[in-house]
């Protein structure tokens, strides 16, 4: 596109500035969604494609892209419609969620997103069992993006208006084109946050070196992942996807008990991942009697800011890294142990966490830390990172007429962590989906993993 051809908005944020950094050495930082849809009469390729010009048109997001000038990247808007689709003949959605997490968007041109349309009767999964009867059609659609202009929440925002939109294009009913979904915020709110912080921690230079000491010693460590599985740092490796979701009298079970016990449900599942890596690293001769843990948990920015935040979109996210020590007897407590888990992560989150995180990283790697990052793999930071996006029923609330979401699988490419647990639940079901490269697990010892989250959720329900 020629410089008329896109309106100049802002620089770029911090974190859309580092996401299109790693987009544009490397094609990496990619986020796929895909949307298993029944419908009541067969759904047509022209249907869908309408229905993403649409999209297009209403949600801000979609039509940006990232220039440079004078060395800063700048977020732009795209003047031309131009929509990345494309329907194909395959029905392997969890395979090209795969290969489109390898996808290399044009960052200066656009669109920073694409849309994959399955053939007849592809399925990605059923959330909604009983939906056969009314909506006998499926097919499934892939939704791929550049992670630097959407986080989960605004991505969840956008399948909802897509559904909506779907179901208008295939009544028949006008579209207004001009309500938009809602608007890129500016990133203002977390930047200053960022720098009211870290005045903060400056103020007392005793507990800084301190924190940065802890930090030094935490992240230096090598990881237990390492450790435990063969890490060939392969050049040409893949992130994998395994997905599971779970019924929904087993759903209410765990989400009763949880309830029950004092934590969330992201403690409970954090818990009962972290026990189930001890299981898992145990079962391939590592015994010991103590297990340490660097977990990294994706936190929503959006939780510190001021006012009405319903309508922002964009990518805003951070996160904090919790060190734990597990015993190979963990059962014998977990509860209390969910609890104690549960208090560090709101205390992290209380005491700005996530802001902190980021501020000693750069006190302790250096100014050019990211230069040096954008080099080559980094190093591993985490044993794995883990993003909840908690109920998504008030995010994707559309139920429709015509069409209707029966499965959602949420992928985010891994990098700097190897290992992603993604969860979430959708009409009283929770969905779990493991992202691994492929040269940290083998897709055995990913199947293991994940079968071992759930039995141990089950004993312990």
């Amino acid at each position: 596109m020629a410089e008329n051809e896109v309106t100049w908005l802002r620089p770029a944020t911090d974190i859309e500035t580092l996401f299109t950094q790693i987009q544009e050495t490397a094609g990496l930082l990619v986020s796929t969604y895909g949307l298993t849809i029944r419908t009541a009469q067969p759904l047509k390729d022209e249907q869908v494609q309408e229905a993403l010009v649409h999209l297009f048109r209403k949600v801000p997001t979609l039509r940006l892209c990232f220039r440079r000038k004078e060395d800063v990247f700048w977020t732009c808007e795209m003047k031309r419609e131009h929509i990345d689709f494309k329907a194909v003949d395959r029905s392997d959605q969890l395979k090209l969620q795969e290969e489109l997490m390898n996808h290399q968007f044009n960052n200066s041109e656009g669109p920073l997103w694409c849309a994959r349309l399955l053939e007849h009767n592809s399925c990605g999964g059923t959330t909604s069992p009983g939906l056969e009867a009314s909506f006998p059609y499926s097919r499934s659609l892939v939704l791929a993006n550049h992670h630097g202009i959407a986080d989960g929440t605004t991505n969840c925002r956008t399948v909802n208006c897509f559904l909506r939109i779907l179901d208008d294009v295939i009544a028949g009913n006008p579209i207004d084109d001009s309500e938009q979904l809602g608007e890129l915020a500016s990133g203002e709110e977390t930047a200053a946050l960022d720098a009211a912080t870290e005045e903060e921690v400056k103020k007392n230079a005793y507990d800084l070196e301190q924190a940065l000491e802890e930090y030094k010693k935490q992240h230096e460590k090598e990881k237990l992942i390492v450790r435990a599985f063969l890490n060939q740092d392969d050049p040409n490796y893949i992130t994998k996807i395994i997905s599971e979701t779970l019924d929904e009298e087993t759903t209410s079970r765990f989400f009763r008990r949880c309830k029950q016990e004092g934590v969330t449900v992201n403690s409970g599942f954090t818990a009962l991942t972290n026990c189930s890596m001890v299981d898992l690293v145990r079962e391939t001769g590592m015994k010991q009697d103590n297990y340490p843990l660097q977990v990294a948990h994706a936190v929503n920015m959006r939780r510190y800011w001021q006012g009405d935040v319903s309508r922002t979109l964009g990518c805003h996210i951070e996160t904090i890294s919790l060190h734990e020590t597990l015993t190979h007897q963990w059962r014998d407590n977990f509860w209390q142990y969910t609890r104690d888990l549960h208090t560090k992560v709101h205390d992290s989150l209380k005491d700005k966490g996530p802001l902190k995180y980021w501020i000693y990283y750069f006190m302790v790697k250096g100014e050019d830390a990211v230069e040096n990052m954008l080099k080559g793999r980094p190093e591993v930071d985490s044993d794995y990172c883990l993003a909840n996006i908690g109920n998504l029923d008030h995010l994707i609330p559309t139920d429709g007429d015509h069409a209707r979401l029966a499965h959602l699988v949420r992928t985010t490419q891994c990098w700097s962590e190897r290992i992603c647990h993604m969860l979430h639940s959708l009409r009283g079901r929770l969905m779990y989906n493991l992202c691994y490269t492929s040269d940290s697990l083998t897709e055995q010892q990913a199947r293991r993993f994940t079968d071992l989250i759930f039995q141990n959720l089950k004993d312990m329900i």
